[in-house]
C-alpha cells in the first residue's frame, strides 16, 4: 500500500513540475517576442479578426506609395500654375500701349520685361517629377515644349513665329502697303469716280463692307466681287460718282472690315484750307473741281487706308500669326495655314513649322492622361498638356508681342516713328486685351488650377483617412496579438516562485538534486 501511494505521488509531482517548466518557457518566449503566440492557432478565438485588420493595413500600405507620388506631383504642379498665373497677371501691367520706349537691342522696355515671362512660362510648362513631365500628357518623359529659340526662330529648317508673323504682314498689308485697296480716279460719262477696290487674293487684307456720303452730289456703291472669270477675278469694290463739287463740311467715308471682323471707319471732310490736314480732302478750284476732288480724296483715302493698315492690320496679322503657330495642336483642324513669301497665297506644303509642343496629342480628356488609384474605391484623374488654350493662349499672346519688331522702317523720320509707335499701341492693346480677365471671371489657368487643387484635397483627405484607419487597425491588432510585458513578467516571477516550491517539494519526496531533475 505504501509503495502504491508513494508511485501516484512521484507521477503526480513530476507532472506538475513539467507543466509549470512549460508554463514557464512559454511565459518567456511570450516576454521576448511579445507577441501571445508565435501561430494564429494561439489566439484561435481572434484569429479571423486578426488576419482580416492585417489585410486592411497591408491594403493601405498598397496605396501609400501612389498617394505620396500624386501628392508631389500634384503640389509641384500647383506651384507651377501659380507661378504661371503670376506673370499672365505681371504681363498685364507690363504691357502699356502707352509706353513706347526703345532700347538699345531694337525691343521695347515692355518686350523685355514680357521676354522674362514668356521665358519663364515655358519653363514652368516643362516641369517635371522624378523624369514625368507634368505638362506633356500621357507617358511624357521629354519636354514637352520647344526652347523659346526654336519658337521664335525656327529649327530644322522649319519656320519660327517671326518668319510667319512677318509672312501675315507682308499678305494683309500688302506690298503696296495699303492693306490691299487699291484706288483708282476715272472719268466715264464726263462723272469723276473714285473706286476703291480689293485685289481678292485669299481673303488678306481689308474687305470693303460699305461706302457713304453726306452730300446727295456725290454718290455711292457697293459691287460684289466677280469670280466668272476664274482667270480675272474682280473684286469687291466701293465707288463715289463725283456729280458736282463737294461743299466745306461735306463727308465721304469707307468701312473696312479687318481679318479678325474688327471694323474700321475712314472718314473724309471736304475742305478749302490746304493745311486742313488728316482726315480732309482738298476741294478742287481748277478747271474740272468734281475731278480735282476726286483725285484729293483719293490721294486722303490712299493715305488714311495706308496708315491704318500698317498699325491696326499689321497688328491683326501678328495676332492671326500666332494662332496659326500656337493653334496647330489641340484643333480639330491641325493644318496651320501658312502664307507664301511673297502673299500671293496660301503654301500648300505640309509641316512647314516649328513644333513648339510635342506632348500627347489625341481627342480624349487631358485629364485622363494620369489616372491613379488611390484606394479601392477612389481614382484621380490629372493629366494635363501644354497645349490646352489655358497655356496655348497665355504662350500665344506674350509670344506674339515679344516677336513684333516695332522699330521705325525709317530712323529718325517723324512719320515713320509715328506709325511704329501707333503700331505698337495697337498690338499692346490686342495683347494687353487678350491677357486680361475681365471682372471676377478666373483665367484659363486659374480654372485648371482649381481643378487641380480639388483633386490635391481628395489624395491628401484619403491619405490622412488612410493613415487613421491603418492606426486604428495596428491599435486593435496589438491588442489581439500582442502581451502586457509588465504583466507577463509578474506571471513568470509568479511562475518561478510555485517551479522552486514544487522543486523543493518534490526534491523532499524523491531526494532528488536539481542537477538530476534538469536531466
Amino acid at each position: 500500500m505504501n509503495t502504491i501511494g508513494y508511485s501516484k505521488s512521484h507521477s503526480y509531482m513530476l507532472d506538475l513540475l513539467m507543466q509549470q517548466k512549460t508554463q514557464l518557457e512559454n511565459k518567456s518566449i511570450q516576454l521576448t517576442s511579445g507577441l501571445k503566440s508565435q501561430t494564429y492557432g494561439g489566439i484561435s478565438s481572434d484569429s479571423r479578426m486578426a488576419l482580416e485588420l492585417r489585410r486592411e493595413i497591408s491594403n493601405i500600405e498598397v496605396y501609400e506609395d501612389s498617394n505620396a507620388i500624386a501628392s508631389i506631383q500634384l503640389d509641384l504642379m500647383g506651384k507651377s500654375l501659380e507661378h504661371m498665373e503670376k506673370m499672365r497677371s505681371e504681363s498685364v501691367s507690363a504691357i502699356d500701349e502707352n509706353n513706347y520706349t526703345l532700347t538699345t537691342d531694337g525691343q521695347t522696355t515692355s518686350q523685355q520685361a514680357t521676354e522674362i515671362m514668356l521665358h519663364e512660362t515655358i519653363s514652368q510648362l516643362n516641369s517635371e517629377v522624378n523624369g514625368y513631365y507634368l505638362f506633356g500628357g500621357k507617358d511624357a518623359t521629354e519636354p514637352p515644349v520647344a526652347s523659346l529659340d526654336a519658337i521664335m526662330d525656327g529649327q530644322g529648317g522649319k519656320l519660327g513665329l517671326k518668319e510667319l508673323m512677318k509672312r501675315y504682314e507682308n499678305a494683309h498689308v500688302g506690298a503696296s502697303e495699303n492693306g490691299r485697296i487699291e484706288s483708282s480716279v476715272t472719268n466715264p460719262l464726263g462723272v469723276p469716280t473714285l473706286t476703291l477696290q480689293q485685289d481678292n487674293v485669299e481673303g488678306f487684307g481689308f474687305e470693303i463692307t460699305s461706302v457713304s456720303a453726306s452730300s446727295a452730289d456725290v454718290a455711292t456703291a457697293v459691287t460684289p466681287e466677280d469670280l466668272t472669270d476664274p482667270a480675272n477675278p474682280e473684286g469687291k469694290k466701293g465707288t463715289f460718282a463725283f456729280n458736282d463739287t463737294p461743299s466745306v463740311g461735306d463727308t465721304i467715308e469707307v468701312e473696312l472690315e479687318l481679318p479678325d471682323g474688327s471694323k474700321s471707319v475712314v472718314k473724309l471732310t471736304a475742305t478749302d484750307d490746304p493745311d486742313a490736314g488728316e482726315g480732309t480732302f482738298l476741294i478742287g478750284t481748277g478747271a474740272n473741281p468734281a475731278l480735282e476732288s476726286a483725285e484729293n480724296a483719293q490721294a486722303a483715302f490712299d493715305k488714311a487706308i495706308g496708315n491704318i493698315a500698317k498699325t491696326e492690320l499689321r497688328a491683326v496679322a501678328d495676332v492671326q500669326a500666332g494662332e496659326e503657330f500656337f493653334g496647330n495642336h489641340g484643333r480639330t483642324d491641325p493644318a496651320p495655314k501658312v502664307p507664301k513669301a511673297n502673299g500671293s497665297g496660301y503654301e500648300t506644303a505640309p509641316d512647314l513649322l516649328v513644333d513648339w509642343y510635342t506632348g500627347t496629342e489625341n481627342s480624349d480628356d487631358p485629364r485622363s492622361d494620369k489616372v491613379v488609384q488611390i484606394d479601392d474605391n477612389v481614382r484621380v484623374e490629372y493629366g494635363a498638356r501644354a497645349n490646352e488654350s489655358a497655356f496655348s493662349e497665355q504662350l500665344q499672346n506674350l509670344a506674339v508681342f515679344v516677336a513684333a519688331d516695332f522699330t521705325a522702317k525709317t530712323p529718325d523720320d517723324a512719320e515713320s516713328e509715328a506709325v511704329a509707335k501707333s503700331y505698337y499701341a495697337s498690338l499692346a492693346g490686342k495683347s494687353d486685351d487678350a491677357l486680361s480677365v475681365a471682372g471676377d471671371r478666373n483665367s484659363g489657368i486659374q480654372s485648371v488650377a482649381s481643378e487641380m487643387s480639388v483633386v490635391n484635397t481628395t489624395v491628401k483627405r484619403t491619405a490622412e483617412r488612410q493613415k487613421q484607419a491603418s492606426l486604428t487597425y495596428h491599435n486593435t491588432l496589438t491588442g489581439l496579438e500582442n502581451v502586457d510585458k509588465t504583466e507577463v513578467g509578474t506571471e513568470i516571477a509568479v511562475l518561478k516562485t510555485d517551479l522552486d516550491a514544487s522543486f523543493q517539494a518534490t526534491s523532499i519526496l524523491l531526494n532528488l538534486t536539481i542537477t538530476d531533475f534538469l536531466r
